[in-house]
């Protein structure tokens, strides 16, 4: 089912809603694309219907220019005054003739030429002896000759488009031409611009290059000036035209003229165009969302008369996801296929009630000795620092010296019969009533003292008196000592994991000291010499490469096989020789140094990554993970880069996280581990069920596997209550789609029994010890040459 999309998972009436929704809007949006893309149509119809029409206006203003100039010449011409001006070769009257006939018609030059076609006489004085006008008199001459005496005649006089006519001077006979030009001025391109409602451009290029342009906006004209291909003077061109963010429907005439080139484009905006459909847009959608809104209502209403009956069912699975398993489910009693569904919701909501009860209780008490466990403990002390009942309370913390040595001697059977009666010895008087008592870790216990009864301190030497009685189990004696810490808040710490912290600081340095019991000062943290050259002789190991990796294989129960390993950190010491992790993790943890330690060995591992492959299958390799990692914010980054330095994929690297690690700020730890996940890292639970084991922060983590505590593990043998933990563990993470590992395997009898309860990886003595990387790859030869058949 994880493979389905996401939406697929949402309810059957839900589902309905959304398809009939999307239908309808899929048929809207169809028919918007086709109103719109009519409505473009139409749109660049009109504007090329426009264009047309804006042609014909500007042509309709040459034309009357040319009129006006034309009328104005004739008048001149038949003029008595001004052809006897011209017969008697009168200079000063021509040229005053010339200048107030052009200043009357509005022409910008006029010019009297005689029969040759030679300059007499110009409105302009600075004109005479110009040669460009010599030249353009013999061009217009020459236009006039082929085009005849009607025809237009367009030339660039000073760069400017100017129209031309020429009138002969007669008195009879023939004494000359008058000559008036009209410059076509921004003026005449607004106002085709005002009667069309169209962009006018003229553009001009003299044979010296130089271009000049008149447009109906400013805008058009910085386009223009900035950019005009030759082809618009020598082509007709229909063509979409890109200005700024608009796009201009544009035709575009060419034609050379006297004196140079001339261009005409005709323009008009797409989108200006487009504008008065705005509002026809508009009401399109407000009647659409209106329509939608109705349709959805009249869907979802139809939907819940059909969907009624399963809703009800999956209200009754909503609050058993919840965790409201005595919720009622109705339906039961009906005989249809509804009812048949009911009455299995109802029989799997009571199998489910009584796993999480089981569960819970494993979650919160040890199972071995039956007290509650850490995650108890700190919910307890939490609550009273809270309730405000209370202003102060006192943590006793509990650890059993020589605990290892017992273990290693004895076996850990025996060790787990020692943990049994110390719980049974704890739980005496000393102990009830209103002390709560906890088993926090292996050989750990704590105690809570409340202020009303009995000083913490005199609670402490009751509790060690009780523990120096020698024990007697299986006609063994026993002689038991421990080390105790007390810690009180808010005296010694602010909150509730502050004050199990300091209570623990304590009781590590009693057993420092070799004392009984000692009392929390705040200097046991900072103020010690040891402390302080623990410290700098770790930072000196990593820097001189003094710390080693050891490989504990972990082998596939299925098939023998080593498939993974976990690497763990050993201190060469130039002086102490190999120490154990033991005695400079717990300080590295508590000083934050371990967080160095972490990205040693990751570095380390990624550089012998490749050395430990083999030929089929991807070898793993996992690496512990402490709070400190947890919560920096740059170590997901970290352990990528490294990575992909010696070419690792993150698969190859599982990463291992005690569920304390998580408690100490969830919401964080949370974040990270799913950037992990997905970077591709397998991330694995340790020591599952120890003391922090969450369903609720277990079914939100992105973990693959966990690993079963080898207290689970070491008394499944002999103990049916302990077989049924591991099975009960097995089984929730297979229902989880978790892998499982089990710690501990320390003989063949367990590692078979774990194989057939389905826990797919063992780790342990049985298997192998924690070898250096060189021992660790000839071993696993022999080990697959003595259990994995050809």
């Amino acid at each position: 089912m994880s493979s389905l999309p996401r939406w697929m998972h949402v309810r059957l009436s839900v589902r309905f809603i959304l398809m009939t929704l999307l239908l309808l809007v899929l048929i809207q949006t169809v028919g918007f694309w086709i109103v719109q893309g009519a409505v473009e149509r139409y749109v660049r119809e009109d504007i090329q219907h426009s264009i047309s029409v804006s042609e014909r206006v500007w042509n309709k203003l040459i034309i009357q220019n040319h009129q006006q100039l034309e009328e104005g010449a004739e008048l001149l011409a038949s003029d008595f005054g001004f052809r006897s001006a011209v017969a008697s070769q009168d200079e000063n009257t021509i040229a005053s003739a010339l200048v107030n006939s052009s200043h009357r018609i509005g022409a910008s030059v006029a010019i009297l030429v005689d029969q040759q076609w030679h300059l007499k006489a110009s409105s302009k004085d600075d004109m005479m002896q110009s040669n460009k006008l010599a030249a353009l008199i013999d061009d217009l001459a020459e236009a006039r000759q082929e085009k005849g005496e009607e025809a237009y005649i367009t030339a660039l006089y000073s760069g400017v488009p100017t129209q031309f006519v020429v009138v002969p001077v007669r008195a009879p006979r023939l004494l000359g031409y008058v000559i008036m030009g009209f410059a076509i001025e921004r003026d005449m391109v607004a106002e085709a611009r005002d009667l069309s409602g169209i962009d006018v451009v003229l553009m001009s290029n003299n044979n010296e290059s130089d271009v000049n342009v008149l447009a109906s906006s400013e805008r058009l004209e910085q386009h223009f000036l900035q950019d005009i291909p030759g082809q618009f003077f020598l082509e007709n061109l229909a063509l979409d035209m890109r200005v700024a963010e608009d796009t201009y429907v544009s035709v575009i005439h060419g034609q050379q003229v006297i004196g140079g080139f001339l261009s005409l484009a005709f323009m008009k905006s797409l989108e200006e165009a487009g504008t008065q459909f705005d509002e026809l847009f508009h009401q399109y959608l407000v009647i659409t969302l209106i329509g939608l809104v109705v349709f959805a209502v009249a869907v979802t209403w139809l939907s819940r008369r059909v969907a009624r009956p399963l809703e009800r069912l999956t209200d009754a699975t909503g609050a058993l996801e919840q965790g409201n398993y005595d919720v009622e489910v109705s339906g039961v009693r009906r005989t249809d296929e509804v009812g048949e569904l009911a009455r299995s919701f109802d029989g799997m909501r009571s199998s489910i009630k009584q796993q999480q009860e089981t569960i819970t209780k494993l979650a919160y008490n040890d199972a071995l000795t039956g007290l509650p466990n850490r995650l108890s403990f700190r919910s307890k002390v939490a609550q009273m620092i809270q309730s405000g009942e209370y202003d102060a309370l006192s943590v006793i913390t509990i650890n059993l010296d020589r605990f290892k040595q017992i273990n290693d001697v004895l076996g850990y059977e025996m060790g787990d019969e020692i943990l049994k009666a110390t719980a049974t010895r704890l739980l005496g008087e000393s102990c009830s009533g209103h002390e709560k008592l906890a088993r926090v870790s292996g050989d750990e216990f704590s105690v809570l003292v409340l202020p009303d009864e009995e000083p913490a301190s005199h609670v402490a030497s009751s509790l060690l008196a009780r523990l120096n009685q020698p024990l007697e189990i299986d006609n063994n004696l026993i002689d038991l000592s421990a080390s105790i810490g007390i810690a009180t808040w808010p005296l010694d710490a602010s909150g509730c994991d502050d004050l199990i912290n300091a209570s623990q600081v304590a009781m590590y340095t009693a057993k420092r000291r070799s004392e009984d019991i000692v009392v929390y000062k705040s200097d046991f943290v900072t103020s010690t010499p040891e402390s302080l050259s623990l410290l700098s002789e770790l930072r000196q190991a990593v820097t001189n490469n003094e710390l080693r990796v050891y490989l504990q294989p972990k082998v596939s129960t299925a098939n023998h096989k080593v498939v993974a390993a976990e690497a763990l950190v050993r201190w060469q010491h130039p002086e102490k020789g190999l120490v154990p992790p033991y005695k400079f993790v717990p300080f590295a943890e508590q000083t934050g140094f371990i967080r160095e330690i972490t990205k040693w060995m990751i570095s380390a591992l990624a550089e012998q990554w490749q050395a430990l492959q083999q030929e089929n299958g991807l070898f793993r390799v996992s690496v512990n993970l402490s709070t400190r990692d947890l919560l920096s914010p740059t170590f997901p980054d970290y352990v990528r880069q490294t990575l992909d330095t010696f070419d690792v994929p993150t698969s190859g690297v599982c990463l291992e996280i005690t569920e304390s690690a998580i408690m100490d700020d969830p919401a964080f730890a949370e974040q990270t581990l799913a950037k992990l996940s997905n970077m591709g890292f397998r991330l694995s639970i340790d020591d599952f069920g120890t003391g922090y084991s969450s369903l609720g922060y277990l079914k939100r983590l992105p973990v693959n596997e966990l690993k079963v505590d080898q207290s689970f593990v070491f008394g499944m043998m002999d103990d049916a209550n302990d077989r049924t933990i591991v099975q009960s563990t097995i089984d929730l993470a297979h229902n989880l789609g978790l892998d499982v590992v089990a710690e501990g395997v320390e003989t063949a009898e367990m590692y078979q029994v774990l194989g057939e309860l389905g826990c797919e990886e063992a780790q342990g003595y049985f298997i192998g010890k924690p070898m250096p990387i060189e021992a660790f790859l000839t071993w696993r030869e022999q080990w697959q040459e003595e259990h994995i058949e050809a």
